[in-house]
């Protein structure tokens, strides 16, 4: 018998309903206890019961004492996606629910947040122009000579986000430059503000031809409600920020965004179960909601040292 018994279990052993038995007990006539929502009935107090050997007096025995249980929490430093609020809404509903505490401020910071011990996860889409290649590289500089693991989350779609109609006709990345454009920038140390200022490098582009390239925001959600309430023109952000608050986006590149970890948390059940999310179909269809994502390398291992 196990520890405990359950309301609809003492109901069985009585050949009572739920309901007489919830009678029973609101009477007095059987102690309970509750483990968070659900009535638990000790077996010897149910035993006394059937055998007429509970009295009135008689004190019941004592509950059975149940630790409450924690969850574990995951600490995420990284760079913003809505799929990485998405991983961890699906993770908080898994049998081994797992809580988490979530930073937006960006993949460098991730980085370095992981390298000094302040978060157990990061995610991060940084791209190096010599490897071409995304993260590895720069896992390896920041974190040196440690063990890590970097396994795919989704691959996904950057681009313009812009007003309904695309009033200034964006299509390219020199147009970002048109005058009387005011444009909403990502803060330093993201991967998209790398991206664009790697580009204005290249192009050899002043940072003061582009209006509101001072004016920065952490998440791609925020780049499109400055578009959306008409205080920029234009941002560059993740397809589903737009789809989202019904804006247009015009495509500029592809990018892969990865998850990384310490060697040391990929001996614990929480990356199983995080790796476990990361491939369930119920996990990719729910991607597959939103507009913009490839998820061909979801839950891939791309590198572990």
């Amino acid at each position: 018998m196990s520890l405990t018994l359950t309301a609809a279990e003492a109901a069985k052993i009585l050949k009572v309903s739920k309901y007489t038995l919830y009678e029973l007990v609101k009477r007095g006539e059987i102690p309970a206890h509750h483990i968070g929502r659900q009535l638990r009935i000790d077996p010897a107090v149910l035993d006394q019961y059937l055998r007429g050997t509970l009295g009135i007096n008689d004190p019941p025995p004592k509950p059975i004492s149940t630790p409450p249980l924690v969850s574990p929490t995951l600490r995420f430093i990284g760079s913003h996606d809505p799929v990485v609020e998405l991983l961890f809404e699906f993770l908080r509903h898994t049998p081994l629910p797992i809580e988490s505490s979530i930073s937006f401020r960006g993949s460098m910071d991730g980085l370095i947040s992981l390298y000094r011990g302040d978060a157990d996860i990061s995610g991060i889409h940084l791209w190096d122009d010599v490897s071409k290649d995304y993260n590895i590289s720069f896992v390896k500089h920041v974190i040196p000579g440690e063990s890590v693991c970097i396994v795919n989350l989704v691959q996904r779609e950057q681009g313009f986000i812009v007003a309904p109609g695309n009033p200034f006709n964006l299509q390219t990345w020199e147009d970002i430059t048109i005058e009387g454009l005011n444009f909403i920038n990502r803060q330093k140390g993201s991967g998209t503000r790398l991206r664009l200022d790697a580009y204005l490098k290249a192009a050899n582009i002043s940072p003061a031809r582009i209006l509101g390239y001072e004016h920065e925001e952490s998440t791609h959600s925020g780049v499109a409600c400055h578009v959306a309430n008409g205080q920029a023109d234009v941002g560059v952000g993740v397809k589903a920020a737009a789809q989202r608050l019904g804006l247009d986006f015009i495509p500029l590149f592809q990018e892969r965004y990865d998850l990384v970890c310490m060697g040391k948390t990929t001996k614990t059940p929480v990356w199983h179960q995080l790796l476990s999310v990361l491939k369930s179909p119920g996990f990719i269809q729910a991607v597959h909601q939103q507009k913009g994502y490839d998820t061909s390398l979801t839950g891939k291992i791309l590198l572990n040292t």
